[in-house]
């Protein structure tokens, strides 16, 4: 784990910051070279950076929203469905399953090392594939999916430790 953060962390320092926040703090020759180093220096950026300029413009003159708006009735059954999904999905097992991942491969008879590095890579693979499906399938579809592939491994792992 330390090789990707301190790679991370040494790519930090080279990278630009983001055009969008440095025009929204009104740093425009900042703003202007970010976006130039991004899309490269032969690129014509001035479309870009008026769509930005007017985006930060128009943002400004709406209303601040406050926490409390969120409580609005418009709101309230999308702040429902978002917090139950997240209650579920804490609820769902997996994190105990992730902390607890090398005492079950012990368990099971399988090297915890070797076991828990290739959840972490499964992890990473579900994740890459459901992060590209995203935008095909849609989120409900890849919920019930994933949502039953946890039942199911849940269910298969506390039958294979019962029957022990």
């Amino acid at each position: 784990g330390l090789i990707p953060t301190a790679v991370l962390l040494l790519g930090l320092f080279f990278i630009p910051e983001s055009p969008r926040w440095l025009a929204k703090r009104g740093l425009t020759k900042d703003f202007v070279a970010a976006l130039q180093i991004l899309r490269g220096k032969d690129a014509d950026i001035s479309q870009e950076a008026k769509e930005i300029q007017d985006y930060i413009t128009s943002l400004e003159k709406l209303a601040k929203p406050k926490v409390l708006d969120l409580f609005q009735k418009r709101y309230l059954r999308s702040l429902t469905i978002g917090v139950g999904l997240m209650v579920c999905q804490q609820f769902g097992g997996i994190n105990g399953v992730g902390f607890y991942a090398s005492s079950i491969f012990d368990l099971a008879g399988f090297p915890s090392a070797t076991g828990t590095i290739l959840f972490a890579i499964l992890q990473i693979v579900i994740t890459g594939v459901g992060a590209a499906l995203i935008d095909k399938a849609g989120r409900k579809p890849l919920l019930l999916v994933s949502g039953s592939g946890l039942v199911t491994g849940s269910i298969f792992t506390a039958v294979a430790f019962y029957l022990k």
